[in-house]
């Protein structure tokens, strides 16, 4: 079974998250060695409840390991764009999201004070070099997880699975 990489690095707000991931996605243009996918965001809002901004189609990757973890984070209920079927999240994050409870404490933690996270699924060997790049531009206490491919596969079909969020 393939694995991937879960790199998340954490930046001051929001603003800084974003200019990061644009210069990600010039810096995977600009360099045949690393070939990204979808990258994402983690927020908490105004209430404290963890939310996502997926750069990309909703139903990549990132986006739907993402959704799970904003959704664990928050308690497992309805998320904008996210993975909202409690069941599923539970099935997703026991059977091996990688991330135990206490580093999802941490995950929580750092995103206190309207700080955010860039989160990018990459192929194992790339995880370095996309952690030294987001470090570069501005990034702090870098952090990288292992998730199976299967795991991966899962969190998109049930991300497919759920209705477009409504606008």
């Amino acid at each position: 079974m393939s694995k991937k990489q879960l790199v998340l690095v954490y930046f001051g707000n929001e603003g800084a998250a974003d200019e990061a991931v644009n210069a990600v996605k010039q810096w995977d243009k600009a360099t045949k060695e690393i070939k990204l996918g979808a990258i994402g965001i983690l927020v908490k809002d105004k209430t404290g409840k963890v939310k996502t901004q997926k750069v990309g189609k909703r139903n990549t990757g990132v986006g739907a390991i993402l959704g799970v973890i904003a959704a664990v984070l928050s308690g497992g209920i309805s998320l904008l764009g996210g993975i909202v079927g409690g069941s599923i999240i539970g099935a997703l994050f026991h059977k091996g999201l990688g991330i135990s409870k206490e580093q999802m404490a941490k995950i929580d933690g750092y995103l206190n004070d309207g700080k955010a996270a860039v989160g990018v699924l990459v192929k194992a060997e790339e995880a370095e070099a996309v952690t030294t790049k987001l470090t570069e531009l501005g990034g702090m206490a870098a952090e990288s997880y292992e998730v199976a491919e299967e795991i991966v596969e899962e969190a998109v079909a049930a991300a497919e699975a759920e209705p477009a969020p409504q606008e």
